[in-house]
């Protein structure tokens, strides 16, 4: 077995690795799987690598890939995600080499590695809690159908809910690092050009934003838990995103947020675990992540 830097001309294997791990691990729980089809986990994988050009390494198992693993650093926070072994490949000590890579891939300077694991998978937690970290938070993942007719709600009283503009970038990546814990202006940037966003305003301050892309609603964060379901509503009635499924995550105890969101339409899809290795806690009420991966 060897472990090396991810490179491009490693997308298609790594997402065929990464697309067996993930589909196997849900049907044999009886779940619906995240990935439905090889090709999309193609082009998720192509996201990672345009995101984190250097974050993704891979497992070599007689020379060929049977695995990754991505590490996503961001200043004193670092995020891994997604890790995946091949099923022919597992229980031969690659998943904790991975990690064990990841982890020192974060670097010195990283004070606290998080990560989001499917909580029905005990092999994966049992790997993650060897490897020092902690469950934090629960957390809901929830979906709405393509079918499911979102009104776009009202705005709460005093607030104005607008599209993001160009000049919106700064503002939202301050008050998206409040709730992450450090900036992460690229990532946002990221989110802005490939999908939608929303700011709420009250009077001249910023009182929240709203991100979405590719079928995921977040980051998104606000004063208060009904300013924040109410820039999702107006994300989740905008045909231009209502391709296909949409999906959020959330702290499952912030019920505030999850029954507004529920109210919307949304349904729960799966439950899981944020986990934390170093200083660090919960996300903080109100916030939705940006992604699983992205935290």
């Amino acid at each position: 077995m060897a472990i090396r830097p991810l490179v491009p001309d490693d997308v298609d294997a790594v997402a065929d690795a990464n697309f067996a791990a993930f589909h196997d691990v849900a049907l044999r729980h009886g779940l619906a799987p995240v990935l439905t089809a090889v090709r999309e986990s193609r082009v998720y994988v192509r996201r990672l690598l345009e995101a984190d050009p250097v974050g993704g390494f891979v497992a070599e198992d007689a020379g060929r890939i049977a695995g990754h693993v991505w590490v996503h650093v961001r200043g004193p926070i670092a995020t891994v995600g997604p890790i995946a072994v091949e099923p022919a490949a597992q229980r031969r000590g690659l998943g904790r080499a991975l990690l064990a890579q990841a982890i020192a891939a974060a670097g010195p300077r990283a004070m606290q590695v998080r990560l989001v694991h499917e909580s029905f998978n005990l092999g994966a937690l049992r790997l993650y809690l060897a490897a020092g970290f902690r469950i934090v938070a629960p957390i809901l993942e929830l979906e709405l159908a393509a079918e499911t007719v979102v009104a776009a709600p009202r705005s709460p009283a005093r607030t104005t809910i607008a599209p993001a503009a160009a000049d919106d970038v700064q503002r939202i990546a301050a008050r998206d690092a409040r709730a992450f814990g450090t900036r992460r202006q690229p990532d946002v940037e990221r989110r802005l050009r490939e999908g939608l966003a929303v700011v709420a305003e009250r009077g001249d301050k910023l009182a929240g934003y709203a991100l979405a892309a590719h079928g995921a609603l977040g980051s998104a964060a606000a004063e208060d838990p009904e300013l924040t379901v109410a820039m999702l509503g107006a994300l989740a009635s905008e045909q231009r995103l209502r391709g296909g499924i949409l999906r959020t995550m959330v702290v499952a105890s912030d019920r505030a947020l999850v029954d507004g969101l529920l109210t919307l339409g949304f349904r729960p899809f799966r439950a899981c675990h944020y986990m934390v290795r170093g200083g660090g806690t919960a996300p903080p009420p109100g916030y939705v992540l940006m992604t699983g991966d992205f935290c």
